[in-house]
C-alpha cells in the first residue's frame, strides 16, 4: 500500500522548473498523465514507412525488457539509484519529459527516493507499452490497407488483360497494338533467331515467345514457361502446358497451341473463342 502522506514534501527539478509534490498519491497521479503518446508523436506514426516502424517497435522492444528486468530485480534504495545510473539515459524518451524525470531522481537521495524512482519506472514501462500498442495498430492498418489495394488490383485484371467490357471486341484491341490475326484452325509458321520476341494476345491478355536459350512463353503475369519440341498446348484446360486460370473465361480452354521444330522454327495455331493476335519483333 503507497504511503498517502510523505514526512515532508518531495521537491523535482525537472527542465529548469521545480515541481513540488506532497504524497505519492500526488506523485502517481501526476505520472500517470505524461503515459499518453503526445499527438506530435503519433503523426510521426501514421506518416512513417513499415521500415521505420518496425526500427521504432524493435527498439521500444529493447527498452522494455531492460526496463523490466530492472523493475522486477529492484529491492533496495541503494540499489535502484545504482542501478538507475548506469542504464545508457536515451533509453529514456524526450516525449512528456521523461528523460528529465529520470534525470531529476537519479539526483534525489531522500529516504523515500527509491519508492519515487520505482513509481516513475512503473509509469514509463506503460508508457512504452502504449507507444508500442500504438505501432502495432498502425502496422496491422498498413498491412489491411496494402491487402485491400492487391485484392482490388486482382479485381480489376491488372495482370496484363487490357480491356473489361463485356462486349469487348479483341480485334479493336490488336489494331491498337498493331498486331495480326492468327488465322482459327490454321497453323502459321515462324522464323525466327535468338534474341527475337513475339508478342500474342490471348482474348485481351498480353504475352509472348521469347527466344533466348530456347524458345519461352512468358504469361500475363510474366511467368516465364519453357516449351519442348513438339507440341504445347495453352490455355485453361488441364492437359495445357501453360495453364490459365479458370475465372480467365474469355481463354479458352484449348486456347493455342505452339509447335516448336527447333530454336529456329514454330508453328502457333488459333483454336479459340476470343482469337490470338501476334507481332514479331
Amino acid at each position: 500500500m503507497l504511503q498517502k502522506i510523505f514526512t515532508k514534501p518531495v521537491e523535482l527539478n525537472i527542465d529548469g522548473k521545480v515541481i513540488t509534490f506532497r504524497s505519492l498519491d500526488d506523485y502517481e497521479f501526476a505520472l500517470s498523465a505524461r503515459t499518453t503518446i503526445p499527438l506530435d508523436k503519433i503523426t510521426d506514426a501514421i506518416n512513417a514507412s513499415p521500415g521505420e516502424l518496425a526500427l521504432e517497435s524493435n527498439a521500444i522492444m529493447v527498452a522494455i525488457e531492460q526496463l523490466s528486468e530492472l523493475d522486477n530485480q529492484l529491492s533496495e534504495n541503494g540499489e535502484i539509484t545504482k542501478r538507475l545510473k548506469a542504464i545508457n539515459p536515451v533509453i529514456f524518451s524526450n516525449d512528456n519529459g521523461w528523460r528529465d524525470i529520470f534525470f531529476a531522481l537519479k539526483k534525489h537521495h531522500s529516504s523515500d527516493s527509491g519508492r519515487y524512482k520505482q513509481i516513475a519506472l512503473t509509469a514509463y514501462l506503460e508508457y512504452l507499452s502504449n507507444r508500442q500498442e500504438m505501432i502495432q495498430s498502425i502496422k496491422a492498418r498498413l498491412e489491411q490497407d496494402k491487402n485491400q489495394q492487391e485484392n482490388a488490383e486482382v479485381a480489376q485484371f491488372k495482370t496484363g488483360e487490357l480491356d473489361l467490357e463485356e462486349n469487348f471486341d479483341s480485334r479493336i484491341l490488336a489494331d491498337e497494338l498493331g498486331m495480326t490475326s492468327l488465322e482459327k484452325g490454321e497453323s502459321t509458321s515462324f522464323d525466327v533467331k535468338e534474341g527475337d520476341e513475339i508478342s500474342l494476345l490471348l482474348a485481351n491478355y498480353q504475352c509472348k515467345l521469347i527466344i533466348r536459350d530456347g524458345i519461352k512463353f512468358v504469361d500475363n503475369n510474366g511467368v516465364v514457361h519453357p516449351m519442348i519440341l513438339g507440341e504445347n498446348k495453352v490455355g485453361r484446360g488441364s492437359e495445357c502446358k501453360v495453364r490459365f486460370m479458370d475465372s480467365m473465361q474469355r481463354i479458352s480452354r484449348l486456347h493455342l497451341t505452339i509447335i516448336i521444330h527447333d530454336n529456329n522454327r514454330l508453328e502457333l495455331t488459333d483454336l479459340s473463342t476470343y482469337g490470338t493476335y501476334y507481332l514479331q519483333h
